[in-house]
């Protein structure tokens, strides 16, 4: 997983008002949980957006005034007319435990459904994840070349050394569904090995419906 080191200072009042001064001055009022005590803290918002507006996860490392804090960037507040960042929260990492957070699902190859015409679905673009800080990839990366029109990928066929995902097995991470036009052919003698048949169900029931009715 990517590291990334922001600097902090302790926030010595706590309360709204308190944290409305910070935000008129440009720092995000921030808590960092997990540990005995929690810790507040005020972040400057330059820092602040070198982990907010991206779609990676971070082990940050948080510089309390000399005082180092390894955490998982865990959410945000957004203002609901400005969008401004009202409050953050971060999860400390502690030695020899385990974390658990969403991880960005990316997609890798052509899928070879959609090269016949089919249309590419990803209906989750993260996946949650358990596993020791040190073992989590930058990301979960899925090749899709050989997913064919009407087939998927679901979670509990993702298969990484150390890594737990907490989604239930059955969840569709990503599908090439059936369009106007597309024809399910082989494209450069490429033959279809992976991925779930989502038609094959639906396939079996009208072969049994056509028996039935020719006796």
């Amino acid at each position: 997983m990517k590291t990334v080191t922001i600097k902090g200072s302790v926030r010595e009042k706590i309360g709204t008002k308190h944290a409305k001064d910070h935000r008129r001055k440009g720092f995000v009022p921030a808590v960092i949980y997990g540990a005995d005590e929690n810790t507040h803290i005020i972040i400057d918002e330059r820092e602040f957006n070198k982990i907010v507006y991206t779609p990676d996860v971070y082990n940050v490392k948080i510089d309390v005034e000399g005082k180092e804090y390894s955490t998982i960037f865990q959410d945000a507040q957004f203002h609901p007319v400005t969008d401004d960042v009202l409050h953050a929260d971060f999860l400390m990492v502690q030695d020899g435990k385990p974390v658990k957070l969403k991880m960005p699902v990316k997609l890798t190859g052509s899928a070879i459904g959609v090269r016949n015409g089919g249309k590419l679905a990803q209906p989750m673009r993260r996946v949650a994840v358990k596993g020791m800080i040190d073992a989590l990839p930058d990301g979960i990366e899925i090749d899709i070349t050989k997913l064919r029109i009407g087939q998927s990928i679901k979670v509990g066929t993702l298969k990484i050394d150390g890594v737990e995902f907490l989604d239930p097995e059955s969840s569709v991470m990503v599908a090439v569904r059936a369009a106007r036009g597309a024809v399910d052919e082989d494209l450069d003698g490429e033959e279809d090995e992976e991925g779930d048949d989502e038609e094959s169900s639906e396939e079996g029931e009208e072969k049994k419906e056509e028996a039935s009715s020719e006796e």
